[in-house]
């Protein structure tokens, strides 16, 4: 695009990119009345901030005649980079968010990334197009649920606070069921003290960074994604991402009282391994 520039973030860009990023949200989600994603501008903000100053989280800005209208960001924690939010000024003319996410995938492509994955809001096509005409494969169509917990059949299994002892059992598990580990992002959910693993007869079978949407969980069955459900504290953001076609999950959340609010889909380019257990994606991936 003509008179775009493409430059890395800095953590004075903290206030414009989060207000784009709300404006961007809100103008999209009123448009097809559903509900906003950022839970409201100040959340917005805290969540620009983390990420500007989050090592391992790269992010970019575009400017148009010096003034900024778009922001993307990318989770490089690990050998999956995880490409997330990508917001343009609602009265930006088109082509800032294409050329926000070549710039992406051309740092991928110069970091020889394994993997590249992103999660898309549904009911946004205009994106869904785009990402499919960067090269973006579907891979799971994911429903979001929030609310309360109630009336939930239980499962057996001990739940407790993550330690850095936990990482190794974790990211094996991790790499049992997707084919890679997330080890940059769990040391940190670790560290911020919401991470929560789950035993059985001693040994970790499933463990959650958090329970909403900057939260994933990987389990090596449905109990062990259902005992850690059960034991959140609370949903944070707009809701938990669960995978559309594992019926007895989505099942046990709508037999739980939990609301089915949006439709969202997992997307990516390169490796990709169907997972072989029970798993929870963040916003992420």
């Amino acid at each position: 695009m003509t008179n775009v520039v493409i430059r890395p973030a800095t953590p004075g860009d903290a206030d414009v990119c989060a207000r784009i990023m709300y404006a961007a949200f809100e103008s999209l989600a009123r448009r097809h009345a559903f509900p906003i994603e950022p839970q409201s501008p100040e959340f917005t903000a805290i969540q620009m901030e983390s990420m500007l100053r989050t090592e391992g989280i790269c992010g970019l800005v575009a400017e148009r005649h010096g003034n900024v209208v778009g922001s993307a960001f990318e989770d490089e924690r690990g050998d999956i980079v995880g490409i997330g939010p990508v917001t343009v000024d609602p009265g930006t003319e088109g082509g800032v968010g294409r050329a926000l996410m070549e710039s992406l995938l051309r740092r991928c492509a110069e970091r020889d990334s394994r993997g590249v994955r992103l999660v898309q809001t549904a009911y946004n096509y205009r994106s869904l197009s785009l990402y499919a005409k960067l090269g973006f494969a579907v891979r799971e169509p994911l429903s979001v649920f929030q609310g309360s917990i109630e009336n939930a059949s239980t499962t057996s299994g001990d739940v407790r606070t993550a330690t850095a002892d936990d990482l190794e059992p974790c990211d094996d598990l991790c790499l049992r069921v997707h084919g890679h580990d997330r080890h940059g992002e769990l040391s940190g959910w670790i560290g911020a003290g919401t991470a929560r693993v789950v035993e059985r007869g001693g040994q970790i079978t499933g463990y959650a960074t958090g329970c909403g949407y900057l939260s994933h969980a990987v389990g090596e069955a449905d109990d062990d994604i259902i005992a850690l459900l059960q034991a959140a504290e609370m949903i944070a953001g707009l809701g938990f991402l669960v995978p559309s076609r594992n019926t007895r999950l989505m099942t046990w959340c709508l037999d739980s009282g939990l609301r089915l609010v949006q439709q969202s889909t997992l997307m990516s380019i390169g490796f990709y391994s169907d997972p072989h257990g029970s798993w929870l994606p963040s916003i992420g991936y």
